[in-house]
């Protein structure tokens, strides 16, 4: 699903308006035309039913008007609580605040507060309440009779939002303050971007989308830099194997990581690659780490780096001889996972450079990797390699050098900028998941769950990119459709042991069910 941000919703309505001459007001009606509906089918019937709407002096307040007086039509008992001086609206707003006030609706200026008593029993013994205070271009927290307003809406029984809830940052989803929590949202035109970043995901209940007649010449004028990443996106993307296929057709993995504490993280990359499809999976580990990987694993094969006796400068991590055996041949590989458990130093700081100078094909970057990369930031836009970053915030900012709080304001567009700067896939791990390419197109996937947050989440997903890419999808495709893959995974593996229990080998163990979720011929 194509998203909007709040900047880029507001340029398709000035295009729609001042362009193309649609008025203001059309718009309007045909917004508060779709929440009506909507409040309908939540009412069953709503002769006589009691609904209040709450009203603010912008063009979201203006939507409330008319979805006061559509419901009023349809023979509701309708009461619309204007939480602003009559005197602060202005343009479209105001002019359907007036027509409501020549109907049958019980219009109350609450701006000063004396009713309050009467509008809290109001909204307390309503069957709905519409919440038409704030729109998408909303950030910070809400003050004065606006926070006031927000907060009597959490009486509510249940509760209709206007394109977004109120007191929820229309770009990240974020709430610095009180927030309404619907039991359904309404948005126009596409869906906003913060209506999929948490909190501001469960603040909005069931979402739905309306078409408000904003035409699609200027939808795709405006563009899209934004995208939700969901189930028919990844059944789009797979690939059903051929008859006729065999294991080479569908890639060589190594995963180049494994340090004598961190024995597991290149075992489970190594095994979800497997698991995602790939034919051939080795894993490169130091001398020190090879005894301890080494068959622990029958479908993985094994390879020690460097002289046996000799366990490095770094108590017995990957140096940059890994990378020389695999650029002799001694080793094939179609794409590289580098960093799992690698530990960090100078030998696995010579590495990363090395192959960021030298290796031709594709490598998924995760973790320590990260790490080491940031090292040699001024080599990554010019790589040979086709690159994939999996951060997480932490690692995130070790990468960029961007401050946690610039990343928290805009998380999608610091990972389309990160993409395109470092000319590289850049995966950003939260909830959701962001997935930037070098064009600066975004993803937001739509599956995954809390019990994810567990050690090894990140190695496996590491290996699924590696597995997809290796099958000959491109990075871009490969990451978001792993990532969506371990997210439902996830929600399997969830399913059956709970969120709490959930570790990294339970969503290995369920891939095979979010595969066939998708993989159907």
């Amino acid at each position: 699903m194509n998203l909007f941000t709040p900047d880029e919703m507001r340029e398709a309505d000035r295009i729609a308006i001042e362009e193309r001459g649609i008025p203001g007001l059309d718009l309007m009606e045909r917004a508060g035309e779709a929440c009506a509906r909507e409040a309908t089918a939540m009412l069953g019937d709503p002769a006589l039913a009691r609904v209040v709407v709450l009203v603010y002096k912008g063009n979201n307040g203006g939507d409330g008007s008319v979805i006061a007086r559509l419901l009023a039509q349809a023979e509701a008992n309708v009461t619309a609580v204007l939480f602003a001086p009559v005197t602060e609206l202005a343009g479209d707003a105001l002019v359907n605040w007036k027509r409501l006030e020549k109907t049958d609706v019980t219009c109350v200026d609450a701006s000063d507060g004396t009713k309050d008593d009467d509008v809290m029993a109001a909204i307390r013994s309503a069957e709905l309440v519409v919440d038409a205070i704030f729109g998408t271009g909303f950030a910070g927290a809400p003050r004065g009779r606006a926070a006031d307003a927000v907060r009597m809406c959490g009486e509510a029984g249940r509760v209709l939002s206007v394109d977004i809830p109120s007191g929820v940052n229309g770009l990240t989803g974020a709430v610095e303050g009180e927030a309404v929590s619907a039991d359904r949202t309404v948005t126009f035109c596409r869906a906003k971007t913060g209506l999929f970043f948490h909190p501001g995901k469960e603040h909005a209940g069931h979402l739905e989308v309306a078409d408000i007649g904003i035409p699609r010449d200027v939808i795709r004028k405006v563009g899209t830099t934004v995208a939700s990443f969901d189930e028919d996106d990844a059944r789009a993307l797979w690939k059903p194997r051929r008859r006729d296929a065999h294991k080479g057709d569908f890639g060589r993995v190594t995963v180049l990581g494994g340090a004598p504490s961190y024995v597991g993280a290149p075992l489970l990359a190594g095994m979800a690659a497997l698991r995602t499809g790939a034919g051939l999976v080795s894993l490169l580990v130091p001398p020190a780490v090879h005894p301890l990987a080494a068959g622990r694993i029958p479908e993985l094969m094994v390879r020690a780096s460097g002289d046996d006796g000799d366990a490095g400068d770094d108590g017995g991590m990957l140096d940059a001889r890994a990378l020389n055996l695999l650029i002799a041949g001694e080793l094939r590989a179609d794409v590289l996972a580098v960093g799992p458990g690698m530990g960090r130093g100078s030998g696995p700081g010579d590495l990363v450079g090395a192959l960021l100078d030298r290796w031709k094909g594709p490598v998924v970057v995760d973790a320590d990797g990260i790490h080491a990369a940031a090292e040699h930031r001024e080599k990554i836009a010019s790589s040979p390699a086709g690159l994939v970053f999996t951060p997480h915030l932490g690692e995130f900012v070790a990468l960029t050098g961007q401050e946690k709080a610039v990343v928290a304001k805009d998380p999608a567009g610091a990972v389309a900028r990160t993409a395109h700067e470092l000319n590289a896939v850049v995966l950003l791990k939260g909830n959701p998941t962001l997935v930037g390419d070098p064009s600066g197109f975004v993803t937001l996937n739509t599956t995954g769950n809390p019990g994810m947050a567990t050690a090894g989440s990140g190695d496996v997903l590491t290996g699924m990119i590696a597995a997809l890419i290796g099958q000959g999808y491109d990075a871009p495709h490969a990451t978001r459709l792993a990532v969506w893959i371990h997210g439902r995974a996830g929600d399997i593996g969830a399913g059956k042991h709970g969120e709490a229990s959930l570790i990294a080998s339970d969503i290995i163990a369920s891939i095979r069910g979010a595969i066939a979720t998708i993989d159907i011929d």
